[in-house]
C-alpha cells in the first residue's frame, strides 16, 4: 500500500471517528479510486453510508462488495455481506442468486464417485432409536457451473438450494479475541463457517489439561457433526485473531430449508460422513491400509451411533454383529474378572475380534460420557476390509494382541476362582 493511500485511509478513519460522516465517506471513496482492488475500503464506504442513513446507496455498495468477494473466490465473505444487504433491503435476492450461480454444483451429471456398498443376503436390522442413519449422497463437491473454486458442502447444492440456504439458513456472528464460539460439552445445534479471522480448537479448555488440537482459518467449516448428530460438542473453539466473523447455520433453519429441498439434508449428511471418515483414516492403522476404492465402499456402509454415559456398546459373551470405530469420546473396556483393558480412544476399532473369530465378544465396552461411533456390519467389514491383504493383516495383528491379553486375564481369573474355591 502506497504512502498516499495510507494517508487517505488515516484521514478517512479520523473523520469517521469524529462523526463527520459525509466527509469520511468522500475520503474512503477517494481511497477506492486510488486502490480499486481494495475491497475492504469499499466495504468501509458501505458501513458509513449505513451510519449516515443512506440505505439505498449502502445496498448498491454492498452489492458491489459481495460480487467482488465472490469473484475472488471468497465465498463466505460474500455470503456474510449478503446478510448485511438483507438487513437493509428485506427480500433482496439479486446478490444471493449471483453467488449461488457462481458456486453451485455443475449441471453436468457427475460420474459415480462412490461405489455402492457390497450386497449381502443378511437381513437389515431395524435402526435403534439412538442411531442416526446417514444416507449416501455426493460426499465430494463437484465442479461449479461457473468454474469458481468448489466450496466443500456448499458447492454440492444446486443454485436454487444454495440461494435458499444463504437467504434463510444462516446468521452472521461477530467475535472478539478470546471469545468462545462453541464450548466443549455444550449441546450442538448448529454448524459454522469462519468468514474472517482465525480460531483454535481446544480439548479441556479452562482446565489444567487444556490442549490445542487444531486451528481454524477463514474458509473452514466446523461443527457439522453436532449439527447432524445432535451430540454434545467435543471441543471448544476460541477466537485467536483480534476479531473474527463466522456464519452460523442453525439446525432448525437448515432443516426448514430441507423441507423444501430434501437434497440439502442429504448432502449435509453426506459431507459429514466424509469428514468423519477422513478423521478415522488419519487415526486408525487398519483403515490407513485400505486403498481408495475400499475406503469409498466403507464410507457408504457406515452408520453413525451415539451413546450416553454408562451405556454398553459391547457386552462380553454376546455375539458380535458389527465392527465399531470410536469417533468421539472415550470408552471403558473391562474383562469379567474386573480387570480393565486400556481405554478406547478416538480412532480405535472394537468388535473386530468376534467378527474375525466368529466367537462371542471377549470384553465389555462402556461409554465414558457421550460418545460417537461409526459402525459397519460384520458382512460389510469382511467384504471390504478383510478382502484387502494389508488391511486384513493389520486386523489380524490387532486381534492377536487383544486375544493374548484376554487369555492372560482368563488365566489369572481362573486361578483366582480356584483359590477362592479352596478357601471356601
Amino acid at each position: 500500500m502506497g504512502d498516499a493511500v495510507r494517508e487517505l485511509k488515516d484521514k478517512a478513519s479520523e473523520l469517521a471517528l469524529k462523526g463527520k460522516l459525509p466527509a469520511a465517506i468522500e475520503a474512503w471513496q477517494k481511497v477506492v479510486a486510488s486502490a480499486p482492488d481494495d475491497i475492504p475500503a469499499r466495504q468501509k464506504v458501505a458501513e458509513l453510508q449505513v451510519r449516515a442513513g443512506r440505505g439505498p446507496d449502502a445496498v448498491a455498495t454492498y452489492e458491489d462488495v459481495a460480487k467482488r468477494y465472490a469473484e475472488k473466490g471468497l465465498f463466505f465473505k460474500a455470503s456474510a455481506v449478503c446478510r448485511l444487504i438483507q438487513g437493509l433491503e428485506p427480500g433482496h435476492q439479486r446478490t444471493l442468486d449471483l453467488i449461488a450461480s457462481l458456486y453451485s454444483r455443475s449441471k453436468t451429471p457427475l460420474p459415480t464417485q462412490r461405489p455402492p456398498p457390497p450386497t449381502t443376503t443378511a437381513p437389515v436390522a431395524a435402526t435403534p432409536a439412538n442411531e442416526l442413519v446417514i444416507d449416501v449422497a455426493e460426499p465430494i463437491a463437484p465442479p461449479t457451473a461457473s468454474g469458481q473454486p468448489s466450496i466443500p458442502l456448499f458447492s454440492m447444492l444446486s443454485a436454487e438450494e444454495l440461494a435458499e440456504v444463504l437467504r434463510t439458513g444462516m446468521e452472521v456472528r461477530a467475535y472478539a479475541k478470546g471469545d468462545v464460539v462453541v464450548a466443549e460439552g455444550a449441546a450442538g445445534a448448529s454448524m459454522f463457517a469462519l468468514s474472517e479471522g482465525t480460531a483454535g480448537v481446544f480439548r479441556g479448555h479452562g482446565t489444567a489439561q487444556a490442549r490445542r488440537v487444531a486451528g481454524i482459518d477463514a474458509g473452514d467449516i466446523f461443527g457439522e457433526v453436532a449439527l447432524v448428530s445432535g451430540a454434545p460438542r467435543v471441543a471448544t473453539v476460541v477466537v485467536e485473531s483480534d476479531a473474527a466473523v463466522a456464519l452460523e447455520f442453525p439446525r432448525e433453519a437448515i432443516y426448514a430449508v430441507a423441507r423444501r429441498f430434501p437434497a440439502v439434508r442429504q448432502r449435509i449428511e453426506a459431507f459429514t460422513r466424509e469428514r468423519l471418515l477422513l478423521n478415522l483414516m488419519r487415526a486408525n492403522a487398519v483403515l490407513k491400509a485400505l486403498p481408495e476404492a475400499s475406503r469409498a465402499a466403507l464410507s457408504s456402509a457406515f452408520r453413525v451411533r451415539r451413546a450416553s454415559d454408562g451405556e454398553q456398546l459391547v457386552t462380553e459373551g454376546a455375539p458380535g454383529s458389527v465392527v465399531s470405530m470410536l469417533l468421539r469420546g472415550t470408552c471403558l473396556v473391562t474383562h469379567e474378572s474386573g480387570e480393565r483393558y486400556p481405554d478406547l480412544k478416538e480412532g480405535d476399532l472394537f468388535g473386530e475380534v468376534s467378527v474375525l473369530t466368529g466367537g462371542p465378544a471377549t470384553a465389555t465396552v462402556t461409554a465414558m460420557g457421550e460418545v460417537l461411533t461409526l459402525q459397519v456390519t460384520a458382512e460389510a467389514f469382511k467384504a471390504i476390509v478383510l478382502s484387502d491383504a494389508a488391511a486384513a493383516e493389520a486386523v489380524r495383528a490387532l486381534v492377536k494382541q487383544r486375544l493374548e491379553r484376554t487369555a492372560q486375564y482368563d488365566r489369572d481369573y481362573g486361578i483366582a476362582l480356584v483359590l477362592e474355591d479352596r478357601r471356601v
